[in-house]
């Protein structure tokens, strides 16, 4: 079997999930800020900052994907795991959980209760909790790696 294999299904997915990042961000965001003004008028006034910040959060989910691509190209190099990389992917998706917690939950909160629908928060919550299990395992592999040097 290829050694670079699962690097390869790695950069596939990779490629996939930016690619679904972009398309959230050009075609969901911005319908996103104009329901919140059409929906929750009382609220309309912050539907700039709120996207704002969920586009901050964007930028912190492409850059923690842009650290695990350079992470597979130093394994495909047969390289150490890059503490760096690891750390900045931390950082990242911790930031990214952060923002959209602050930004896009209340969102969620207000929609599931207009709704009556709680599975909706239950699936915000899992949104925002999935980076911090990406981050807690990048800070496993940075103490690994520490611990091998």
């Amino acid at each position: 079997m290829n050694k670079k294999l699962p690097t390869i299904i790695l950069r596939i997915i990779t490629i996939l999930t930016a690619v679904a990042g972009i398309l959230v961000c050009i075609f969901v965001l911005p319908g996103f800020g104009t329901a919140i003004a059409k929906n929750f008028p009382e609220y309309a006034f912050w539907q700039y900052p709120i996207l704002i910040g969920v586009y901050a959060a964007a930028v912190c989910f492409f850059f923690a994907l842009f650290q695990f691509w350079l992470l597979m190209s130093n394994i495909d190099r047969a390289d150490a795991l890059s503490i760096n990389n690891l750390k900045a992917i931390r950082i990242s998706t911790i930031v990214f959980s952060i923002l959209y917690f602050l930004f896009a939950m209340p969102i969620i909160f207000l929609a599931a209760e207009a709704d009556d629908a709680p599975g909706l928060i239950l699936a915000g919550a899992f949104l925002d909790l999935f980076p911090i299990g990406i981050a807690a395992f990048a800070a496993v592999l940075e103490r690994i790696c520490k611990r091998d040097i």
